[in-house]
């Protein structure tokens, strides 16, 4: 068994990120994309954040400690039962590649058996068992050494890449021996870590800033901290718990209020519609909104971050008649 530090949250200080930093930066893990999988769509590698769920496991069931978390049969265990929950055609159950490659995301070091040697090869199951091993770095060894920092975390990485898993991950079979955490639903008005800062800073990335309905993009120099550009939930996060950016637009804010009002709608034709409420004849604003009827929504470069058919159809459904 590995001693754990004792339970309290921890903020940022002496280089601790404080946990709302440390979620934006897991919204944000180096994940690659595939070009397409069983359905002819693209998607997310899941590898990176299927690992650090399983390398939660082990701290949550004493197997494992924030400085040595072992490549051995516990950890590719708990990695392979998510990953049979989660993958497509075209994923490989290679728990390896994230044990080495999460070391670019700056707070996992994976290490040879001397303890200082980073791993720079492939891993062998048979004879790198239980030799060599990982570490958290950068103050997430501290954070998640922390019981409700780990849940927290846990609840961040699976509403942000498997939104649509969060049962099943959540609540992982007992064979794998999972911590107790069970999904929990977020009030509008309540703390929501990541939520608000990290999938707003991925939707602005991944749309370049730009409004998805009228292509307004604005961007002024950081010290303004000033933006024109909202990110935009598209089946809310009150209701669906999901903070992939498959289930998001960057709108203007004029925009995002008409969607949110039901009066202009994002449809699976990726095309924008129009309530027939909307008179072009009684204002200037009318007639604007009235003319991005039947106009294409300004998609990002990437196909795998393209808005999910759901949302889409779960937003036209509410367009006001």
């Amino acid at each position: 068994m590995f001693p754990l530090a004792p339970t309290q949250v921890l903020s940022a200080t002496n280089n601790v990120p404080s946990l709302d930093q440390a979620i934006e930066r897991l919204y944000d893990l180096r994940v690659d994309t595939t070009t397409r999988d069983d359905q002819g769509q693209p998607h997310e590698k899941p590898h990176k954040p299927l690992l650090l769920l399983a390398a939660f496991d082990l701290l949550d069931a004493g197997l494992a400690a924030p400085d040595r978390i072992p490549w051995d049969e516990n950890l590719r265990d708990r990695f392979s039962a998510r990953f049979a929950v989660v993958r497509k055609l075209n994923d490989s159950n290679d728990p390896g590649l994230p044990f080495r490659y999460l070391a670019s995301d700056g707070f996992w070091c994976p290490l040879e058996p001397d303890g200082k040697t980073p791993i720079r090869r492939e891993l062998r199951v048979g004879a790198d068992t239980d030799r060599v091993f990982a570490r958290f770095t950068d103050g997430f060894d501290v954070l998640i050494a922390i019981p409700e920092n780990r849940r927290r975390m846990r609840e961040a990485l699976v509403r942000r890449y498997f939104p649509q898993h969060a049962a099943e991950l959540l609540a992982a079979p007992s064979t794998i021996e999972p911590a107790e955490s069970r999904f929990r639903g977020v009030a509008d008005d309540a703390p929501e870590y990541g939520r608000s800062p990290a999938f707003r800073r991925k939707i602005l990335e991944i749309y370049d800033h730009q409004c998805a309905a009228c292509g307004l993009r604005i961007r002024l120099p950081a010290a303004h901290d000033v933006s024109f550009i909202d990110a935009a939930h598209l089946i809310p996060f009150a209701e669906s718990h999901n903070d992939h950016p498959t289930n998001g637009l960057a709108l203007c804010k004029n925009h995002h209020w008409a969607m949110d009002r039901d009066i202009l709608a994002p449809g699976p034709d990726h095309r924008w519609h129009v309530s027939r409420a909307i008179d072009p004849r009684r204002s200037t604003g009318e007639k604007e909104l009235h003319g991005l009827a039947g106009a294409s929504i300004l998609l990002p470069t990437d196909p795998a971050f393209h808005p999910d058919d759901d949302g889409l159809a779960w937003r036209l459904g509410r367009l006001s008649a």
